[in-house]
């Protein structure tokens, strides 16, 4: 990168004495003086979360400073440098800071943070390896919920889709075959969620597989989590026997629990048949009351 020797020295000095503080360096604009600290540091296990995560963080802030991971510095000339190299000094110590020691260490060499976050792309992400790919489907397959709660499992379930939905996006140009393709996606992880599903959702997955369109996996956790509280409240794993739930597909795609209503039978009730009204009816053929031309005897026949 052009001008990179003539940064090196300086930048290298001050990250040294950075280090060596364990302070991020202190400008005299105030706004600089926050840390930046996310809930897990790189290592060579957890690049793609990591990524996303501080990408995030430092683009959360209340300061344009997310194009540091992005473009080149502008000219040494320009008035605009001395500022621009305060911001990308801070930029590069958020990203020393939030990177395991061990790896840490041997990234001090890299003068803007550019260039760092360029080398970390190279070194962790395998861009569209099928290799990773491949490992992660295998890794999405074999998640159960087995012992996890719901939200534990159903977090677990996205994290491992949305790295295969980043390394392995949607490769169609037209919008029909977009629109046909995530459709097949999204039945995909629809089969794999209710698959990795307990047994005590049985009845409820059957109900949602009878759809006509399928939800989305999403829509489909929405509506499992609502009977699951149900259950809870109830004090059951299993539905009431003689209650049929119901999936109600809305136009937004989502989900929500419908009873379906029960017919009643004509029995006893209270030691006693119910009967109907018939006081309104009136014969057709006859002319007489309480009965119609179909239950008419003299079309039908009088009973032996």
């Amino acid at each position: 990168m052009s001008g990179g020797d003539n940064l090196e020295p300086n930048l290298s000095l001050q990250l040294a004495n950075m280090l060596k503080n364990g302070i991020n360096p202190q400008p005299q604009n105030p706004k600089f003086y926050d840390n930046l600290q996310i809930n897990l540091k790189l290592n060579s296990q957890n690049y793609a979360l990591w990524t996303r995560m501080i990408r995030v963080a430092i683009g959360g802030k209340p300061w344009a400073l997310l194009s540091h991971l992005t473009s080149d510095p502008p000219s040494q000339e320009k008035e605009s440098y001395e500022q621009w190299e305060q911001e990308d000094l801070i930029v590069f110590s958020w990203l020393i800071q939030n990177i395991e020691s061990t790896i840490a260490g041997s990234l001090t060499e890299y003068p803007t943070a550019k260039m760092l976050w360029d080398a970390l792309v190279v070194t962790y992400s395998s861009g569209r390896d099928k290799l990773q790919t491949f490992n992660l489907h295998v890794k999405a397959n074999d998640i159960k919920q087995n012992d996890s709660t719901l939200e534990e499992f159903w977090i677990t379930l996205q994290g491992v889709s949305g790295e295969i939905e980043r390394i392995d996006p949607n490769p169609m140009k037209c919008p029909d075959d977009i629109k046909t393709y995530a459709r097949i996606s999204s039945e995909q992880k629809l089969f794999q969620f209710l698959n990795a599903l307990n047994q005590k959702y049985e009845s409820i997955k059957r109900e949602i597989l009878r759809l006509e369109p399928l939800p989305s996996a999403e829509a489909a956790y929405a509506t499992i989590r609502k009977e699951a509280a149900h259950q809870n409240i109830l004090g059951t794993t299993n539905h009431t026997q003689g209650i049929r739930a119901g999936l109600v597909a809305t136009e937004t795609g989502g989900m929500g629990l419908a009873t379906k209503g029960y017919r009643r039978s004509e029995g006893k009730k209270n030691g006693s048949m119910i009967k109907k009204d018939k006081t309104n009816l009136k014969c057709d053929h006859c002319g007489m009351s309480k009965h119609t031309k179909e239950q008419c005897f003299r079309l039908v026949g009088y009973p032996e």
